[in-house]
């Protein structure tokens, strides 16, 4: 009887199911599963969750070291005390654990370790990136490689960029362009990029990224004889084309390690590392107000090392942050006030990552369930 119903009377119903629901119901028949795999159904689920505010921020955190290191993802509402929603299920159990979280987006959250792993955790599905493309092939193995992760609502597909370093003998690293590949979800393959990237260079494995206003952001920096000269790399995941962001005269000759790109309170920040007794901790966090104007940074607050607070996770409304503790506790911290609260939320020192999320049903139709995916990976 269901398949009787008009195609605008499911559409409108099974806009208001969540995305397990909505996978259970996909098995019910082919013109159900046809009209739920749809990309414009898909897309306008993801467009109505976001609407109708159905968010959360997802936590990272993990515990342990090595093959010992165990991750554990959780929903929270987004609330002064982060209150649980959900724990999801991490399906990668045998993961090595030498792996780094490049980015969450529009559900998804993008891994580089061995492979490259999107895993969507609303609907558990996981897709391997290709390791191998036509550059790799040619250059072999690059020196260094940074990645960046986003949707391009144009095509709308969920696009990998990977930034390839190659051995070059000349005096100065910055000199070199990286060479640039871009890997489609939707296609499965890796291509090369027309545009060319400035000459510039990108930390070795401690490189962050920060997807924002359609555009993926790294720190970037060239270096001479003088020193350093930072700066923010952009790549526009629409266009697929590079310019520069300048960051703040006083980060300009900074230690480019010490620079982390992110997104605190819907701007594109920077946060400046200090290092006291060996350790590292935030000594500043600065917010770009006017996306178009670099002349808009602006510092939201200092730190001092007696704080004991590591990276700044989230930026409230009403200007609280939210932060991990060099305790390996997730802190409620006051800035005009310098009051933190801890929230009970535990992990491994320098292993948290806060995002907002929305669930989706991206990769239904590329991905397959985590724990099948898994297996293929590490047969």
């Amino acid at each position: 009887m269901a398949d009787y119903l008009p195609q605008e009377v499911l559409f409108n119903i099974f806009l208001k199911l969540p995305p397990k629901t909505l996978v259970l119901c996909s098995c019910v028949s082919k013109s159900w599963r046809a009209a739920i795999s749809d990309p414009i159904f898909i897309n306008a689920h993801f467009n109505k969750s976001s609407i109708c505010n159905k968010k959360w921020l997802i936590l990272r955190r993990y515990f342990g070291t090595g093959s010992k290191k165990k991750e554990r993802y959780s929903l929270h509402f987004d609330t002064e005390t982060l209150d649980l929603y959900q724990e999801l299920k991490f399906p990668f159990i045998n993961w090595n654990g030498d792996f780094k979280l490049v980015g969450i987006c529009n559900g998804l959250v993008c891994f580089s370790g061995l492979d490259i792993l999107l895993w969507n955790p609303s609907i558990q599905r996981v897709v391997a990136v290709l390791r191998t493309s036509d550059i790799i092939t040619i250059y072999d193995a690059p020196d260094k490689f940074a990645l960046g992760f986003g949707f391009d609502p144009r095509a709308n597909d969920y696009k990998v960029v990977r930034l390839l370093y190659f051995e070059d003998k000349s005096p100065f690293n910055y000199k070199r362009s990286p060479k640039v590949e871009l890997y489609e979800v939707r296609t499965g393959c890796w291509r090369v990029i027309e545009s060319k990237a400035p000459r510039c260079e990108i930390v070795k494995s401690e490189w962050t990224q920060a997807f924002f206003n359609g555009a993926v952001h790294w720190v970037a920096y060239r270096e001479s004889s003088r020193g350093y000269k930072c700066f923010i790399l952009r790549f526009d995941i629409v266009e697929e084309c590079f310019s520069l962001i300048a960051l703040p005269d006083c980060l300009v000759n900074s230690s480019p390690c010490d620079l982390k790109v992110s997104v605190l309170g819907g701007a594109l920040s920077i946060m400046l590392c200090g290092w006291y007794c060996f350790e590292t901790y935030v000594s500043s966090v600065w917010v770009l107000q006017n996306y178009d104007m670099p002349e808009s940074w602006t510092k939201l607050t200092s730190f001092e090392p007696s704080q004991e607070l590591g990276m700044v996770l989230g930026l409230r409304e009403n200007g609280d942050m939210i932060m991990e503790s060099k305790s390996g506790e997730v802190v409620l911290y006051r800035p005009e006030k310098q009051l933190m609260k801890g929230l009970g939320i535990y992990g491994g020192e320098g292993s948290f990552y806060l995002d907002t999320y929305v669930e989706s049903l991206a990769l239904l139709n590329e991905g397959k369930g985590g724990l099948e995916r898994v297996a293929e990976v590490y047969d």
